[in-house]
């Protein structure tokens, strides 16, 4: 009897030992996570500060009239705000973040290997044959570049992709043109200066990527046809991206006015109504078709002041004709000229 209890009692010692180590362990994991949830808050409110700072510079040194040039901050927002932004340039096709774009991002893989990663990438919002052109041709304009930035160690050493993924494998969907693992600094700050230093580096590049992509266009389309599809590409905007472009936190504003898109930033400073009847007429109860985006200066109740009405058709007529952006200046001593950046798509 006394062996049979000694055995028992060293059983329920051993289950005993188990299960406080099985306690200890999954307590252990839920501080891991805890803790990485918090780490992942912080450097989620921190791109957020980020996606504002490089807003606010680039609304500074760019005017309507150089559109083009201007950079587009995309943070993604769902459910909120998070460590994963997108910058582009409006010609880019990054409409539904999958177009041409430089993207940073702190999420939970990269918490867990302490590097951020910095990239470029052209994804499916351009064709494959296109991408195809593009990846190899901006790659081998840009190695020399690369190979300079590399030296900073602390920022991390860039790679070329030549379209393939950080696991080498090829993606028809996202073709990456380079990237770089930046190791996390001393304190989430530190690792937010490195991060944004390697941003804007990739930033230098924006001339560069815009001839690629000419080039690449006039590669793609035959001469009876290249003119308008090169056009299509810069010229052809969606409802999300005059959505994105809303006037706030130093984003440019941009409107919609008888189907075509306007950059109206400079003109909200002096309308009487200022930033917020600007952004009012893209609402359904404004615009003549009872729909979003449905205001006109020509048609309906707010045909009313004919003189502009005619200038801006006079505007539309030339876009039309160049194929272009065009100023529409309204004759107004204050400031009162918006720029047609191009047309709405359906």
């Amino acid at each position: 009897h006394l062996s049979t209890t000694t055995g028992t009692i060293i059983i329920m010692c051993i289950l005993t030992t188990k299960v406080v180590s099985a306690a200890s362990s999954t307590a252990a994991e839920i501080k891991t996570q805890q803790q990485q949830q918090t780490e992942q808050a912080h450097y989620d409110d921190l791109f957020h500060l980020l996606a504002i700072r490089l807003r606010s510079s680039s609304s500074s040194s760019s005017s309507p009239s150089d559109a083009a040039k201007t950079w587009e901050v995309q943070q993604e927002k769902q459910p909120h705000p998070r460590a994963y932004l997108h910058v582009s340039r409006f010609n880019w096709r990054n409409y539904n973040m999958n177009g041409i774009h430089l993207e940073a991002y702190i999420l939970d893989t990269q918490i867990q290997s302490k590097q951020a990663v910095v990239a470029l990438h052209c994804e499916s919002g351009w064709p494959l044959d296109f991408r195809q052109k593009f990846v190899p041709q901006l790659s081998e304009r840009i190695r020399g570049r690369l190979e300079g930035w590399s030296c900073y160690r602390e920022y991390g050493a860039w790679k070329l992709m030549m379209g393939n993924n950080d696991d080498g494998r090829s993606n028809k969907g996202m073709m990456s043109v380079c990237e770089v693992g930046v190791p996390f600094g001393a304190s989430p700050d530190e690792t937010m200066e490195r991060v944004e230093r390697q941003l804007r580096r990739l930033m230098t590049l924006g001339a560069d990527i815009d001839d690629v992509i000419e080039n690449c266009c006039c590669l793609q389309n035959d001469e009876d046809t290249e003119q308008e599809n090169s056009s299509s590409l810069v010229l052809a905007l969606t409802r999300e991206q005059v959505r994105m472009n809303d006037g706030l936190e130093n984003r440019p504003m941009w409107s919609v006015i008888d189907g075509y898109v306007v950059d109206c930033t400079e003109f909200a400073k002096f309308h009487p109504g200022g930033l917020r009847k600007i952004r009012d007429t893209d609402e359904k109860q404004t615009g003549w078709t009872g729909e979003e985006f449905g205001f006109s200066l020509t048609r309906g109740s707010n045909a009313h002041f004919p003189k502009t009405g005619r200038v801006f058709e006079d505007g539309m007529k030339k876009f039309d004709k160049l194929q272009r952006q065009v100023e529409v200046d309204f004759g107004s001593s204050d400031g009162g000229a918006i720029t047609i950046l191009g047309k709405l798509l359906p």
